[in-house]
């Protein structure tokens, strides 16, 4: 596991770090631990599926070598999520930064988003199941689904900022680091206030995931694999009927 880790951080450090800013970075420490207990009696909602969490106020990365031995593969993901944490404590120092937009980021330099995360965020939206943007400030609700619906929401806000104009993030931390607040940077950069950004961005991922193209009202998910079903059956009711009439001409 630690040499795992230490070919991820040879590669990706410096890329994560350039994509903040940052020119350079402070020393961090990475702690490959087979009991982490009183990690978890010392540091409260730590989730109970991390492989690995950062401590910002140490600057160190914490992996559970257990869980990582069982999901080796994942250490490419989970490093620099990971690592992100802990550079953008270094990049704007004493700021508060909504865990929203901590998230977000670290998904988003991690390159942690995939195709079944968008059906399960398109699914939670359907649903009326993902939390409000105002509220992903501080912690994500309690429950593992809902805080990975808070986790896909993060995404879905930082990607719709950032994504593509990622050379916008270094400025826009610049008026971070300057202001020294999160909000205020947030409305003297893009020129509105988050809570009414919040509130509009709500609205057109509802509008975006109940688009009346998606007919039928059980979820999106069920509604493409019903379409599917059904051009597969349609198809299998022509063959069938073709292979009828040749057999009816074969006989004649």
């Amino acid at each position: 596991v630690a040499d795992k880790v230490q070919e991820i951080v040879d590669r990706d450090a410096a890329e994560l770090a350039a994509e903040l800013g940052m020119k350079w970075t402070l020393p961090i420490e990475i702690m490959i631990e087979d009991d982490i207990a009183p990690y978890r009696r010392r540091l409260s909602g730590l989730p109970e599926w991390g492989v690995a969490f950062a401590v910002l106020e140490d600057q160190i990365i914490v992996v559970d070598v257990k869980r990582a031995t069982r999901a080796m593969n994942s250490l490419d993901h989970v490093v620099p999520h990971e690592l992100s944490h802990l550079f953008i404590a270094q990049r704007a120092p004493g700021v508060r930064f909504p865990i929203w937009f901590l998230e977000g980021l670290a998904q988003w330099q991690a390159h942690e988003w995939s195709m079944i995360d968008s059906w399960q965020l398109m699914s939670a939206v359907w649903g009326n199941n993902v939390p409000d943007l105002l509220h992903l400030t501080g912690t994500y609700p309690f429950g593992e689904e809902r805080a990975r619906n808070g986790y896909r929401m993060s995404y879905a806000a930082f990607t719709d900022l950032f994504a593509d104009r990622p050379e916008e993030l270094p400025r826009f931390l610049d008026t971070v680091v300057e202001l020294g607040h999160f909000d205020h940077a947030f409305a003297e950069y893009f020129g509105v206030e988050f809570p009414t950004y919040a509130v509009e961005f709500h609205r057109r991922l509802q509008s975006r995931y109940h688009s009346r193209l998606l007919v039928f009202q059980t979820g999106p998910l069920f509604s493409i694999m019903a379409v599917v079903f059904l051009f597969i059956g349609l198809r299998f009711y022509i063959r069938k009927k073709q292979r009828l009439r040749e057999m009816e001409g074969i006989e004649e």
